[in-house]
């Protein structure tokens, strides 16, 4: 053989290596293709992934059905805090809390009630206060039981069939809104017990073990 033909022969052999070598390291950074070198629209996909995987610690307190601790995704805001928490409660003051607000680790998210219910809260306590100290003096609604305090206070009871609004706001847990939607299912069919008011919507059993040493039926 010439040895122009064997130096064609090696240099031909030479480029179908090289050629080889870059087809593999082609495919080999197709594969571990960094996440920067990305669409922009996929880095985002991904970056939005990452961040669903993650979670915060919050705790969730005042005007809630169940305020605790819990565990929610870093990217949710406060709304979805409080839904984990098992929503609002009916005397609570969302305009007073800002619930597009994005959560982060550590945070304490505290629901304020209504002045409304504050204020009737209060003016319950003090009712109670003053028929403990002159119970003859007190306008009564129904009979007067015993009540359960640690000074055995006269705690007066509210006959549900009759009393008003007003005087339904006098049981333990009944706020404005809540009396009136016993007022609003009793005229739709009168109480024949205690147990009746589960049909009240917001009262559930652990309101009524509360309510049912406050209630007559007549």
């Amino acid at each position: 053989m010439q040895p122009k033909a064997k130096k064609l022969i090696f240099i031909t052999i030479l480029l179908t290596g090289c050629i080889i070598t870059s087809l593999i390291s082609t495919n080999d950074e197709a594969k571990t293709l960094p996440v920067s070198s990305l669409p922009q629209s996929a880095q985002g996909a991904v970056a939005s992934k990452a961040a669903q995987a993650k979670t915060v610690r919050v705790q969730v307190s005042g005007a809630v059905l169940e305020p605790g601790i819990y565990d929610v995704p870093a990217s949710c805001r406060v709304e979805e805090a409080i839904a984990a928490a098992g929503s609002l409660t009916e005397n609570a003051d969302s305009e007073r809390v800002n619930l597009v607000r994005k959560v982060r680790d550590g945070m304490q998210i505290r629901v304020p009630v209504q002045k409304a219910a504050r204020t009737s809260r209060t003016q319950r306590k003090n009712a109670q206060a003053t028929a403990g100290y002159s119970a003859s003096s007190t306008k009564k609604v129904g009979s007067t039981r015993a009540g359960t305090g640690k000074n055995n206070s006269a705690v007066q009871s509210v006959r549900i069939n009759s009393a008003s609004v007003s005087e339904l706001q006098q049981l333990p847990g009944i706020g404005p809104a809540l009396a009136q939607r016993i007022v609003e299912t009793r005229n739709s069919g009168r109480f024949t017990s205690a147990e009746d008011l589960l049909r009240v919507p917001g009262i559930g059993k652990a309101k009524l073990a509360k309510l049912r040493n406050y209630v007559e039926v007549d």
